[in-house]
């Protein structure tokens, strides 16, 4: 199975929508993968939705129809981070 990684970046202060602002496929994407949980980069495995933003081009907004599921990201990935930050991660 070849593993791939999508990348996004959002301003939630501004109300931007997501980005994707990097795509990769096999060995690289692994280790993309691994450099991001050494990192303590947040990291959410979901096959489907990869897929999914693997077919927006690099540097273009989500769309519309992924809006929820890119809500449902975003409030996941900042529950991880607030219960981090309660742990003694620095909040950014």
């Amino acid at each position: 199975m070849s593993h791939k990684v999508v990348g996004l970046s959002i301003d939630l202060e501004a109300g931007a929508v997501p980005t994707v602002v990097l795509k990769s496929a096999g060995e690289e994407a692994a280790a993309i993968v691994q450099a991001g949980e050494r990192a303590d980069v947040p990291i959410v495995r979901d096959p489907a939705l990869i897929q999914a933003l693997y077919r927006v081009p690099m540097d273009a907004p989500v769309g519309r129809e992924l809006f929820p599921v890119m809500a449902a990201l975003i409030a996941h990935v900042l529950s991880i981070d607030s219960r981090q930050s309660g742990e003694g991660r620095r909040s950014e």
